[in-house]
Order: structure tokens, then C-alpha cells, then sequence
């Protein structure tokens, strides 16, 4: 997007005439009436940008998922092997135990064949003398007979013991082979779980990767949201300062109406005549007459933002009393006592028997005896004295007596 930021052009306003004050009105509404359109421009782009970054943001939580749901298969995986671990372990033990069972009848083979072997050398060497030898020995021929059986049991003791511990060997030997045979699946099985493990591991790897790229892609449209808001405060402190120089320029060409209005009236009035002693504020919050059970002998005008106005001499004239001594300036419900209750005021004697007064001045900038013509500034609008708040109480006397101040001709500029 693009848009210019603007600035108000920096205008002296009192060296500025109505026409020109005019005419830097109708541009400021025109470099308004941009910023609006690029504050419109910036809001959608922030609109745009805030739904690509939610978009972002669903993706990660959906990486995020995905490579917890891969970690738990990975964990998984990682306790199948130990338990494939654990049990390759308790057979590499049953193996051991069974070695050593085998080495053990392996010793009692080897023995039972070493003892057999020498009976059978003695049996050798003695010949049939030995047989002949237990013949002759024999006392009858039960007896002979008796001898012989006893002589082919021990003979087939001695194979059958063999022969048992060979059979007991061979079984271990089996056992053995099995428990071997198992370790080499349980290790197979393993294998298969770390390959699996591994290529999860390379998978979540890849996840890890796309988690990285959408972590930037946030990082990055973060950026760029704050990179708008940024400009959008921007253009909205420039319209506001564009607000702030085009409401002093209408206070300017305001001021610059009534300065023209009071021009027309400088000078001596007609008797009876007055012109309105706050340009611009008109509002009259208290009039004259009866009031709160007494009689209230003049009008008090007031207004939003009043406070500090400029207060104009209704008419030419002479300032004959000035109190300007009350520094009690703010609302209040009981008076202060300064200036019997006016705080701060002055009286301007018009001739003819005419005078007015301006009360509840914030200050009085005239002095007793001070020439002023209608319209110029003699003070400004306070709230001293017995006031509620910021507004100008006006008299006018004749011959000393209040009169209503609306019954005469107030001119309003």
C-alpha cells in the first residue's frame, strides 16, 4: 500500500487573512480526506494480515500436534526395544547357565569314558583269562552263570550311563540352539523397531523443519501488523493534528468575523446601545430579575469552554472602578468575599448617566481612569467571587440603578 503522511502546513494565523484561512480549511479537508482513505487502506491490510497470521498460527498448532503425536510413536518405540533388550539379556543368561550345565556333563561324559575305557583295557590285557578266571572261581555252574550276568551288567551300566549323559548333553546343546535361535529373532525384532524408530525420527526431523519456516512466517507477518499499526497511528496522529489546526483556524476566522463585526461599532454607541461583551458566547445561564429569593440584577452568560474568553467593553467609556485582587478562581458553593461577591470586576462609566460591569473576572487588564473604546479587551472570563463556575456576570446601570441588560440593544458579533 502506499499513502503520503501529511503534516499540517505551519500557518502564523494572526499574520493570515480570512481568504487564506479559508482556503487552508478546504486543503486540510483534502489531506483529511486521504489519511482517511489510507487509514481505510491500512485497516484492511491489518485485516488481511491478522487472518494470514491466524491461518499461521492453526498450522502451527497442527505441526505442533503432529510432532507430539511422532514422539509418543517414538517414545513407544524406544520402550519396545528395551523391554526386546531386556529380553535378549535373560536369554544371553539362560545361555550362560546352560554352557555351563553343558561343560558339567561334558566333564561327567568324558569321566564315565575314561572309566569305562579302563575297564575295558583291564578286560583287554587279562584276555580270557580274566573270563577263565571268574569261571574257575565259580563254585557250580549257577555260580559260573551267576558271575558272567554279573560281568554284562556292569558293562551295560556303563553304556547306559553314557548314554544318558550324551542324551542330557544333547539336550542342553538343544536348549541352547533355541535360546540362540530366540536372541537372533528377539534381535531381528529390534532391528525392525529401530529402523521404524528411525525413519519416525527422520519424519518428525522434517516436521521440526515446516515448524521452523511457519515460526518465521508468524515472526514475519507479527512484524508486518505491527509495521501497519505503526503507520495507522501515523496517519491517525496527523488527522489529528490536522483537527487541531483547522479548529484554531475556525477559532481564527471567528475571531476575525467579530474583530470585522466590532470594527463596524468602534466608537461611541447610541445611548441605550451595547455591543455583547463575549464575542462568540451567547448562552445566558442566569437571567435577570428574581433568583433563589432575591433579585438578581444582571445576566450571566456562559458557555462550554468559556473559561479564559476574551471579555470586549460594551461601549466607550471610562474605567472608573477596578478590583482585581481575588485569586480564589474556581467553582464554588459559598462566596469567597473578594469584591462583594463579584471577585474580580470593573465598572466602565459611558457618560449620559450609562455604566456597566463585568464581574467574576479571571483578570481585569484595565485600570481606573484607562480611556477604552467598544469592543476592546478589558479582561477575561473567570469564575472569582461568589461563582459556581466560569461565566461573566453583566450589568448595566443607569443613573445608578440596575436595569435588565436584554431590555437594552445588545449588539452580538
Amino acid at each position: 500500500m502506499s499513502a503520503s503522511v501529511y503534516y499540517g502546513t505551519p500557518h502564523t494565523l494572526a499574520d493570515s487573512t480570512q481568504k487564506e484561512l479559508e482556503d487552508r480549511l478546504e486543503e486540510i479537508e483534502r489531506e483529511k480526506e486521504e489519511l482517511d482513505d489510507a487509514i481505510s487502506e491500512t485497516e484492511h491490510d491489518i485485516e488481511l494480515e491478522e487472518e494470514n497470521q491466524e491461518y499461521i498460527d492453526e498450522q502451527i498448532e497442527t505441526t505442533e500436534e503432529y510432532i507430539r503425536t511422532l514422539s509418543e510413536l517414538i517414545s513407544n518405540y524406544d520402550g519396545q526395544i528395551s523391554d526386546l533388550e531386556d529380553q535378549i539379556a535373560l536369554k544371553e543368561a539362560e545361555i550362560d547357565k546352560t554352557e555351563l550345565l553343558i561343560a558339567d556333563q561334558q566333564a561327567e561324559i568324558e569321566e564315565g569314558v575314561k572309566i569305562y575305557g579302563s575297564q575295558l583295557r583291564a578286560m583287554y590285557i587279562s584276555g580270557t583269562d580274566s573270563v577263565a578266571s571268574v569261571l574257575m572261581g565259580a563254585s557250580d555252574f549257577f555260580d559260573m552263570l551267576m558271575k558272567l550276568e554279573l560281568v554284562k551288567r556292569v558293562a551295560d551300566y556303563n553304556d547306559e550311563l553314557i548314554d544318558h549323559l550324551l542324551e542330557v548333553k544333547d539336550s542342553y546343546e538343544n536348549s541352547k540352539l533355541e535360546l540362540e535361535n530366540m536372541i537372533s529373532d528377539l534381535e531381528a525384532n529390534k532391528e525392525e523397531v529401530n529402523l521404524k524408530k528411525t525413519e519416525v525420527e527422520s519424519l518428525r526431523e522434517e516436521w521440526y523443519l515446516e515448524l521452523d519456516g511457519l515460526e518465521e512466517l508468524y515472526s514475519e507477518s507479527k512484524a508486518e501488523i505491527e509495521r501497519l499499526e505503526d503507520m495507522q497511528q501515523s496517519y491517525e496522529d496527523n488527522r489529528d493534528e490536522l483537527d487541531e489546526e483547522a479548529e484554531k483556524i475556525e477559532e481564527e476566522i471567528q475571531r476575525i468575523i467579530r474583530e470585522q463585526s466590532r470594527q463596524e461599532y468602534m466608537g461611541d454607541l447610541e445611548p441605550g446601545t451595547f455591543l455583547w461583551p463575549v464575542p462568540g458566547y451567547y448562552h445566558i445561564t442566569s437571567g435577570y430579575g428574581s433568583r433563589w429569593g432575591t433579585t438578581h440584577r444582571g445576566i450571566d452568560i456562559s458557555g462550554s469552554g468559556i473559561d479564559g474568553a476574551e471579555i470586549t467593553a460594551a461601549n466607550s467609556g471610562v474605567v472608573i472602578f477596578v478590583n482585581n485582587g481575588c485569586t480564589h478562581d474556581y467553582g464554588k458553593r459559598k462566596s469567597c468575599g473578594c469584591g462583594g461577591g463579584f471577585g474580580n470586576y470593573c465598572i466602565i462609566d459611558h457618560g449620559g448617566g450609562y455604566a456597566t460591569l463585568y464581574g467574576h473576572s479571571k483578570e481585569i487588564i484595565v485600570e481606573e481612569g484607562d480611556h477604552v473604546t467598544t469592543g476592546d479587551v478589558i479582561g477575561y472570563v473567570g469564575s472569582t467571587g461568589y461563582s459556581t463556575g466560569a461565566h461573566l456576570h453583566f450589568e448595566v446601570r443607569v443613573d445608578g440603578e440596575r436595569l435588565d441588560p436584554e431590555s437594552f440593544n445588545l449588539i452580538k458579533t
